[in-house]
């Protein structure tokens, strides 16, 4: 069985240091505002005409604000339980959920309205 000690031990959870991934975290959380900041100029710029090469530059934002911020809030998960880097990953978290949100609530809608079309 063991000794106390030992047991102890064992139950210790090793906590890893896992400061890179808040910093790239942090860091993609800016990338990711800034590419949310052009995605929202993008939709402005073409909200008259939505011609082709329109849809495609709109599309093509969305999903770069998309994939940033979302690899910047799971960096920011997984650096959250690290020995150091713990204030960078839960500012990254803070600063890429709100465009992240608000990304995926307008995917929704766009394909909720796109759909109700058809029946």
């Amino acid at each position: 069985m063991g000794t106390v000690a030992q047991q102890k031990v064992k139950k210790e959870v090793k906590k890893v240091d896992r400061l890179g991934r808040a910093v790239v975290s942090f860091i993609f959380s800016f990338i990711g505002l800034a590419f949310f900041a052009i995605f929202i100029k993008v939709m402005d710029a073409n909200s008259s005409n939505y011609e082709s090469s329109a849809l495609t530059r709109i599309t093509v934002a969305l999903i770069l604000a998309l994939v940033i911020n979302a690899i910047s809030f799971f960096l920011g998960i997984s650096a959250r339980r690290s020995t150091t880097g713990r204030g960078l990953a839960i500012a990254a978290i803070t600063i890429s959920a709100i465009p992240l949100t608000i990304l995926v609530v307008l995917l929704l809608g766009t394909i909720i309205f796109t759909l109700s079309a058809f029946f």
